[in-house]
């Protein structure tokens, strides 16, 4: 039993000085991370310096703001809830509020007559009569201009932003743009997704990480 597991040993350490012969097609070198592994002297290596392993593979890390799904890197987003209904606009001061719309009073229409002893054949002889012109009757619905975030409406006074005809929250400050077609969902603007072997690297993209080496001494690249 123990002489099996022995010569298992021998040959592995075998095998990994031979593979130090050849080249390293990736240009990892000695900076790759080395995590211990088992207790016989063997380091289990994983990506280089500045990249990550995402299912298996290794990519360049993401910048801030993103993170690595296989080759792309996506937008960090924070859900801020879904949009509520719209406020009703408010009814202009000195108006009529009848809900959904808002009607204006009418004014005026009022007459005098005063005789002065001046024949006037337009101004009704010697007694002239004067009226004032009727105004106002307008009016207007209160969802014309797409109604109101003021704090009015049912989501409430934190439901501030209108987009898209309902009421958002404000986006936090560290992710601060609403999503364009998802606006209960904030990220720090520009694009969506970015590939991740279009960072100029020009290591192979992606690539393998390394198995095993011994004692942080053999690279098997």
């Amino acid at each position: 039993m123990y002489e099996l597991l022995i010569g298992a040993i021998v040959v592995l350490i075998l095998a990994l000085f031979m593979r130090e012969r050849f080249n390293d097609p990736f240009g990892y070198g000695q900076e790759l991370l080395n995590i211990n592994f088992l207790p016989f002297g063997f380091k289990e290596d994983t990506c280089p310096p500045g990249w990550e392993n995402d299912a298996g593979l290794c990519y360049p890390k993401c910048e801030a703001g993103y993170h690595g799904v296989g080759p792309a890197c996506w937008a960090n987003s924070v859900s801020i809830g879904v949009g509520t209904p719209i406020g009703l606009e408010p009814v202009p001061a000195g108006w009529i509020n009848d809900g959904l719309t808002a009607r204006e009073p009418i004014t005026g229409g009022g007459c005098r007559t005063h005789c002065d002893g001046n024949w006037s054949w337009s101004d009704g002889g010697f007694c002239h009569t004067k009226c004032d012109p009727i105004v106002g009757g307008r009016v207007i619905g209160r969802l014309d201009h797409g109604g109101v975030c003021d704090g009015t409406a049912p989501g409430g006074a934190d439901h501030n932003e209108k987009i898209d005809g309902l009421c958002y929250k404000k986006c936090p400050a560290d992710l601060p743009v609403h999503i364009p077609g998802m606006p209960y969902l904030c990220y720090k603007g520009g694009p969506l997704s970015k590939g991740r072997c279009n960072s100029g690297d020009k290591r192979l993209c992606p690539a393998v990480p390394t198995i095993l080496r011994l004692a942080n001494k053999y690279n098997p690249f």
